[in-house]
């Protein structure tokens, strides 16, 4: 008698797949067209976005920051000091600052101050940045925002009103609001990227007029440099100016001590006297450390001005700016198909979790109260 094999069993969780599959394909499929329809409207919605949103041009800059340490100038300089009696090893080298640092520079308060104190040229009229950006009117698509999104923040700020300046006993004095909205603006119009393998730093402007983008990158461009050259040659700026000081004092004195003890001898060139020689052994002895001390600070002042030269950093530019031609804002195929895609998801979502959701709400309405 042969042994009966039991019939195979099928695992309860693949029909339970399958069960959950169709629950979830069965309303898309049913729902099909509501949910293309809903999908072209969120497409159209977005197409009108797209055109209401104004037209923007990019300028662009590329450099390289280049130190003159580096090369072979510098040892031959070094050692022509050298011959000079002058050190170059000796003085304060300053800091140098990596430009993957250089987005950071552009977001601190101080380089946006001075970035909107810079000078536009604008059919005609030179007038600062800050001006130009308060002057500009707001697009469509802005208003609509500010009369939409951002009508609660509008409300709560009419209620509260204008709050009465507090003094402040730190001594920093805050950003006004105006001025809070600058900064704010400058932070998403402008922008820099450094190549770490490459070492270049691109330098991004973007703005609805291409000879505004072009002069503001200029800008842009000519801030940073000038505040990282004066960042790096801190130390040795210092040094040159407290040498140079010093050194202008010395002379004043060295040139004083030059004529009294000229004068001194073409008073008393017939007396030889024990007195006469011990007079002019002191003038001579003073002359000479001063003569010393004169001499050492000339060394010393053109040591500075060697490092000075040193420490200021070059910066090579491989792409220069210029004013856009080509538009790169806004893409409207991209507001189309964002619309399309926001509206295609989120339908088909709502319709599937629409009867889950109504299920387990009225399971919740049919429990008796405990």
């Amino acid at each position: 008698m042969s042994a009966q094999h039991p019939a195979p069993q099928h695992p309860q969780y693949l029909e339970e797949d399958e069960i959950d599959i169709r629950e979830l394909i069965l309303p898309l499929w049913q729902n099909r067209f509501k949910i293309l329809k809903v999908a072209t409207l969120t497409a159209l919605i977005g197409l009108i976005i797209g055109f209401m949103t104004p037209t923007t041009y990019t300028a662009t800059s590329t450099f390289v920051p280049q130190s003159a340490e580096s090369g072979g100038a510098s040892s031959n300089l070094g050692g022509l000091a050298a011959l000079a009696g002058i050190n170059l090893s000796a003085g304060g080298n300053g800091a140098d600052i990596p430009p993957t640092l250089y987005p950071k520079v552009l977001a601190s308060a101080p380089f946006k101050s001075a970035l909107l104190d810079a000078s536009l040229v604008i059919d005609g009229d030179t007038l600062t940045y800050r001006n130009y950006l308060l002057n500009k009117p707001t697009p469509a698509i802005g208003l609509v925002k500010k009369y939409t999104i951002g009508l609660p923040g509008l409300l709560i700020s009419s209620l509260q009103g204008k709050k009465s300046e507090v003094i402040n006993e730190t001594g920093i004095s805050p950003l006004s609001d105006e001025e809070f909205k600058l900064h704010q603006a400058i932070q998403g119009l402008i922008s820099i990227e450094s190549n770490k393998k490459e070492g270049y730093v691109t330098l991004t402007v973007i703005d609805g007029d291409p000879k505004v983008a072009a002069q503001v990158a200029l800008a842009t461009e000519a801030v940073l440099q000038d505040w990282i050259i004066d960042y790096k040659i801190k130390n040795a700026k210092a040094q040159y100016d407290f040498t140079e000081r010093q050194f202008q004092l010395k002379q004043k004195e060295f040139f004083a001590l030059q004529d009294e003890l000229a004068s001194f001898k073409d008073r008393n060139q017939n007396i030889s006297s024990a007195l006469f020689q011990n007079r002019l052994s002191r003038i001579e002895a003073e002359f000479s450390i001063t003569n010393a001390v004169y001499t050492e600070l000339a060394k010393q002042k053109e040591q500075a001005a060697i490092q000075l030269s040193k420490d200021t950093p070059t910066f090579s530019v491989i792409d220069p700016v210029t004013v856009p031609k080509q538009k790169t804002g806004p893409k409207k195929s991209l507001y189309l198909l964002g619309g399309f895609f926001l509206g295609f998801f989120l339908t088909a979502g709502y319709t599937i979790v629409k009867k889950p959701v109504t299920s387990f709400l009225t399971s919740l309405q049919a429990d008796p109260q405990p």
